[in-house]
């Protein structure tokens, strides 16, 4: 396929099939965020399949989906009400960005595929209140200076393909805490 093709897909995908186009991108980029961090898993000997988990790929995909349509609509509204591209716009934009989009993925994500790998919602709301903190934390250092490129340069149809792009990243962040992290657990005297 030729460059010229591609660009001309892409075009019209994000112009007639905005909303479309943004989920399958959220929920493919997700999915490839987890298969980068099953071959990082692979090349160092933690993978506790041994091999690729296209089981667990499946899921991460299915959530990605899921995310796809908050998004969208969620950058839509904000380009509503805050308007415009300055640098003050932006920074009313990343904080409704971090405050509410942000936590909805981070929670949605940590519970949701809890629950698809078979635990219990107990299970699922402990490693939930486990692992936020930091993933939020991961969050708030990756995603401000993000959204500032997103929110001051990118054209408002482009902004949710910018960030799943910027989300492979993210991704194998999340990857990672939903399936190698271990929070330490202290022991009181």
């Amino acid at each position: 396929m030729s460059l010229e093709r591609f660009r001309a897909i892409l075009s019209r995908a994000y112009s007639k099939h905005l909303l479309a186009s943004n989920i399958a991108a959220s929920g493919g980029l997700l999915l490839l965020g987890d298969v980068i961090q099953q071959n990082i898993e692979l090349y160092k000997g933690l993978h506790t399949k041994g091999s690729y988990d296209w089981n667990r790929s499946g899921k991460m995909l299915l959530m990605g989906l899921f995310h796809g349509a908050p998004r969208h609509y969620f950058y839509v509204y904000l380009d509503r009400y805050i308007p415009g591209r300055t640098i003050s716009c932006a920074v009313k934009k990343i904080f409704f960005d971090q405050t509410v989009i942000s936590p909805f993925v981070d929670s949605t994500f940590l519970y949701g595929i809890s629950i698809m790998e078979s635990q219990t919602p107990a299970q699922a709301w402990r490693g939930l209140q486990d692992k936020f903190l930091k993933v939020y934390l991961c969050d708030c250092l990756l995603w401000p200076p993000v959204q500032m490129l997103n929110f001051t340069l990118v054209p408002l149809r482009f902004r949710v393909l910018f960030v799943n792009v910027m989300n492979l990243a993210w991704n194998t962040i999340l990857s990672y805490f939903q399936h190698q992290y271990q929070p330490t657990i202290v022991l009181e005297k």
